[in-house]
């Protein structure tokens, strides 16, 4: 129908469908002009936004927010627009948050019949608090329902101009609390006891003079960046987050912070993903690119060593440890996690380390020999041992995915026991034991004993013999 499919193929579209009602930012005739506007097209009047409340916008999400009082109901729409400040060091684009509500009836004279009256617009901040880094662009939105609308959650996607990306969460109440509040742009005068832009019940809408307003103070969440953000409800908010070389971060936020827990490398040629949705009924997440779409589980529990404390220091809130083994916890709830701060070390038993777990190693005299360890956590520290003395230790900080120790040239002092360990939440665990051992010794063990078993068995021969002439 017209206002809801697009005359043309254009990314610059938004349809939210919300009961009886319809909201879309799609062109009803091809003579509309060029400049986008947000409608009404079904359902309690068609309006649409006047044409100098937004700059050339390009339009992100939208969705709708119930509130106790039916006649409050709000609509959100994200978007950028051009900046109106065009010095140099300004930026050339700003990201937006605009509320309309539901119950605009429209204005009450013939140029402002059909135009929302309660529009209002904020800029979204997204700051780095630790390199006090700008992200200007928003990418994409995700919504995250709670059930009181003041919890409910948007997870933004942005970049900016030096390529890199973070993911900023805000609260649906700290956005309407900044649209109630702060001072209105261009408006001088003193705070009116109910503000424009708001809706009294059994009244008109107090009509708005397009304030632009600031969303202070969003948390920051940490991220390598991507194309979308899906999350789902467990304990415990588990974002996924896709950078441009075809891989999955499995982000969880937890009391103390967030985490990456895991990265899957989703397509072996690394294509770009384009797309993620995620099914929160079977916990399963819809990966595409440009040239084929995968079904992902999120509770992929074998990516992680099958021991209790590997299991348990992922918090993976899809995980935990029962009957011996990590497990889902589509297959029981009865499990062992560490998703908030309680103490949980001794829950887990510890394994002995056995004289036969190292695997002996020939290396020659004069060679060269690397000792690899896999680095399976960024939140652990790995440290190389010989004999029990510290000589290597490394940064897991920086995008690493192997502990290495070089011998250049091995001579009698690097022959023995090698250990790789790591330390994470004060669990240490050994990862690679090897033992070095001189080729000619090595040699002579792997031959000596069939030696001595055939001289044995030659010994027992004799004794045979001697009986039975005996």
């Amino acid at each position: 129908g017209r206002g809801i499919a697009p005359f043309t193929p254009d990314s610059n579209t938004l349809v939210v469908v919300d009961g009886q009602d319809i909201y879309s930012t799609i062109k009803k005739s091809q003579q509309n002009g060029k400049i986008p506007r947000f409608r009404r097209v079904r359902g309690g009047g068609e309006l649409y936004t006047s044409d100098t409340v937004m700059q050339n916008p390009q339009f992100v999400k939208a969705t709708t927010l119930r509130h106790e009082e039916p006649h409050q109901d709000k609509i959100y729409y994200f978007f950028r627009e051009d900046n109106p400040d065009k010095s140099p060091e300004a930026p050339r684009n700003i990201s937006r948050v605009a509320q309309l509500c539901k119950e605009d009836r429209g204005g009450t004279s013939s140029l402002s019949a059909s135009k929302w009256t309660t529009f209002l617009k904020a800029t979204l901040i997204c700051v780095d608090p630790v390199t006090k880094g700008n992200f200007n662009w928003l990418q994409d939105v995700f919504f995250v329902p709670a059930g009181d609308w003041r919890h409910s959650k948007v997870y933004g996607l942005f970049t900016n101009t030096w390529g890199s990306s973070a993911v900023c969460v805000y609260s649906f109440g700290d956005i309407d609390n900044v649209f109630r509040t702060s001072r209105l742009k261009g408006y001088n005068g003193p705070t009116p006891e109910v503000k424009p832009g708001q809706v009294r019940e059994g009244q008109e809408p107090i009509p708005s003079p397009v304030p632009s307003g600031c969303c202070c103070c969003p948390r920051w969440v940490s991220g390598p960046g991507g194309t979308s953000c899906p999350r789902h409800p467990l304990t415990g908010a588990v974002p996924s987050l896709s950078p441009d070389k075809g891989s999955i971060h499995k982000v969880v936020e937890l009391p103390d912070g967030v985490q990456n827990i895991v990265e899957i490398q989703v397509f072996p040629n690394k294509d770009p993903i384009q797309s993620m949705i995620l099914d929160h009924a079977r916990a399963v997440l819809y990966v595409g690119s440009s040239s084929r779409v995968l079904e992902l589980p999120m509770d992929m529990c074998g990516a992680y060593r099958n021991n209790c404390h590997s299991c348990v220091l992922a918090r993976d809130p899809y995980c935990g440890w029962a009957n011996g083994s990590c497990l889902s916890l589509a297959l029981t709830r009865d499990v062992l996690q560490n998703l908030n701060l309680d103490s949980w070390q001794g829950s887990c038993q510890k394994g002995d380390v056995k004289e036969d777990d190292f695997h002996n190693v020939s290396v020659m005299l004069q060679s060269r020999y690397y000792l690899n360890c896999s680095i399976e956590s960024h939140y652990a520290t790995y440290n190389w041992y010989h004999e029990d003395m510290l000589i290597k230790s490394c940064n897991t900080s920086h995008p690493q995915h192997d502990c290495f120790h070089f011998i250049p040239s091995v001579s009698r002092e690097h022959y023995g026991r090698y250990v790789c360990v790591s330390e994470e939440d004060g669990f240490r665990q050994a990862l690679v034991k090897e033992h070095l051992m001189n080729h000619q010794r090595f040699l002579w063990q792997r031959g000596h004993a069939p030696a001595v078993l055939a001289s044995w068995l030659q010994l027992l021969l004799v004794v045979a013999l001697a009986e039975l002439f005996h």
